[in-house]
């Protein structure tokens, strides 16, 4: 008896993002370090969480493994 393929029903589709900018955008009181993107490689393709803050911001899985806030205008979609 031949065995018929069925597609995986939990499959969802996933928006693709690439890292286009690294440059610090998020500035602590006191801090000289600026910081919020030294957990991006520029160039690297990230999957899209969510989005949010009406567009302005993406939710990503970065190099940390975490999901964190970055800002939109730092990613295309791919």
């Amino acid at each position: 008896m031949a065995t018929v393929w069925q597609p995986d029903t939990n499959w969802e589709p996933v928006t693709l993002v690439q890292c286009v900018s690294v440059r610090p955008w998020l500035t602590f009181p006191g801090c000289d370090e600026p910081g919020g993107c030294h957990d991006l490689t520029l160039g690297r393709i990230y999957e899209l969480l969510a989005v949010e803050a009406q567009g302005a911001f993406y939710r990503i899985n970065d190099d940390s493994g975490q999901d964190y806030l970055y800002p939109a205008s730092h990613f295309k979609k791919v």
